[in-house]
This record gives structure tokens, sequence and C-alpha cells, in this order.
């Protein structure tokens, strides 16, 4: 019986020693932000709704909020990866970068001009167009939630 219990917590070892823990809860410091984002950006309402979900109110007017989120920059863009043979698009490269900063009421900077970029790989074939089509667009999706989550973690502090 001792063995198997051995056996058992053997394999959760190299973990317990190499520092590893969940990510646990996070809380925004702010009770009132406002998000300053070109009009309808996808990856602001989503951000919105998660600040809400955090329980902090995202104002609609700058002057109303404790601090005060500006994306600087949003954009996507597609590159082509890899070609085939016949010169046909074989692969493509998805780049998602979105700039924002943080402010105080007065103005005053929390969190300097920072740029996150991100990418995503996958295969094309042209003869499969709608489905390739729908899946760079959740691809698209999926790397605004990915920065999103970055800019959550960014504004809060460790519970």
């Amino acid at each position: 019986m001792k063995r198997r219990a051995f056996l058992a917590l053997f394999p959760a070892l190299p973990l317990a020693g190499c520092g590893f823990r969940l990510r646990g809860a996070y809380t925004i410091p702010y009770r009132s932000i406002y998000v300053d984002a070109p009009a309808g950006s996808k990856t602001a309402r989503q951000l919105a709704n998660a600040l809400r979900s955090q329980g902090v109110t995202v104002t609609d007017a700058a002057g109303e909020a404790e601090a005060r989120l500006k994306f600087t920059q949003e954009a996507q863009s597609r590159s082509i990866l890899a070609l085939s043979g016949g010169g046909r698009v074989r692969e493509y490269r998805l780049t998602y970068t979105l700039g924002y900063s943080l402010t105080d009421k007065a103005g005053r900077e929390i969190l300097p001009p920072a740029t996150i970029q991100l990418n995503r790989d996958f295969t094309y074939d042209d003869r499969q167009y709608l489905a390739k089509t729908a899946e760079e667009s959740f691809l698209y999706r999926d790397l605004q939630d990915d920065a999103v989550q970055q800019i959550l973690r960014r504004l809060s502090i460790p519970r």
C-alpha cells in the first residue's frame, strides 16, 4: 500500500520543486475605468465586459473614471508564410497589434504606452475558401481574447 501511494505521488515531485502554481485570482485596483477606443472596436467591447465581470464600472465619460485606458493602435494583418510548388498560398501568418496606455484622472501616466503583438499561423487551401475564411475570423477573435487577457493581467494586482 505504501508503495502505491509513493508511485502515485512520484510524478508530482518535479512540479513541486520548480515553483509551478496556478495563476489564481486577480483584483483590478480601480473602481471605474474609461475605455478610449475607436468606435466599433470589438476588443474594447470585450475588455469592457471583462472589466464589468471583475466589478469595475466602465464609464461613458473620461472625467467620471479613476483611470483612462486608451487604445493607441489596433490593427489586423495577414502575410504569406509559405507557397506551394505551383505558387499557391499554403500558409498565412495572422498578426493582431494592439497599442494601449493607462492614465489617471489628472492625466498622469500609470502604465506607459505598450504594444501587444500576437501571431497565429494557419494553413490555407483555396479549394476550402469558406471554411478557411471562417477559421481566419475565429483566429482573429482568439487573438483579441488573448490581448484582452494580457491587458487585464497588466491592470490587476495579485490577491
